[in-house]
């Protein structure tokens, strides 16, 4: 069976990452990787960046599938949007050492990390980083354009808004409901809803800064 042609946009460190689960799978060619300017020295893990992302308009959506290896939640919408505009397939990429309960539902451009847990009836937006060993309980919800860092953990039944970023090791306890655009610091625990935007840390976490 002739395999796909894959192309990552990101250059950074979670190109590592997005990288290493491609190859892993084994189920597509990977052609090369777009980052934010025009830098065609780089290789990063056998695979050369070939050029800027505004190249993307050169490729034939009709064999080549897109994969974002970017960690800002901002700028992977911003990209998102703008390769979508050109018709390429976002598959989800989930890594073969992650685990997601067949029950669960989950929309596209979605990148799971090995070790990652995603429960049963839980429902995953599109363009989300769920990244190494997070846990998505049952029921839980994930909107759009979210990142889950390494240890993280979200529980039943809670819901994360579009553009979160939950940091590594924080906890987000049950039946908690997180509004857009809301940042949760390394090793906090979220004990009651958040319904304004913000930087939030501690165990319980409180409000630091106001995001506008």
């Amino acid at each position: 069976m002739k395999k796909k042609q894959a192309i990552v946009i990101g250059a950074g460190g979670n190109a590592r990452v997005v990288l290493s689960i491609l190859n892993n799978i084994k189920s597509y060619n990977i052609f090369g990787i777009l980052d934010f300017r025009d830098n065609t020295d780089e290789i990063i893990l056998g695979t050369p960046v070939i050029g800027s992302v505004d190249k993307i308009k050169d490729f034939d959506n009709n064999i080549f599938d897109i994969f974002l290896a970017i960690g800002d939640n901002s700028l992977r919408k911003s990209i998102f949007k703008k390769v979508k505009r050109y018709n390429f397939s976002f598959p989800n990429l989930v890594s073969e050492y992650a685990i997601v309960d067949v029950n669960s539902v989950m929309g596209e451009a979605n990148i799971v990390c090995p070790r990652a847990f995603v429960g049963p009836s839980s429902i995953i937006g599109d363009n989300n980083l769920i990244n190494t060993g997070a846990i998505i309980e049952h029921e839980a919800c994930i909107k759009d354009h979210c990142h889950l860092s390494s240890l993280s953990v979200v529980a039943g039944r809670s819901c994360i808004n579009n553009e979160c970023f939950i940091g590594a090791s924080a906890t987000i306890i049950d039946k908690i409901s997180l509004s857009e655009k809301v940042v949760v610091g390394a090793g906090s625990t979220v004990i009651g809803d958040i319904s304004k935007s913000g930087t939030y840390v501690g165990s319980p976490a409180k409000l630091l800064k106001v995001i506008k």
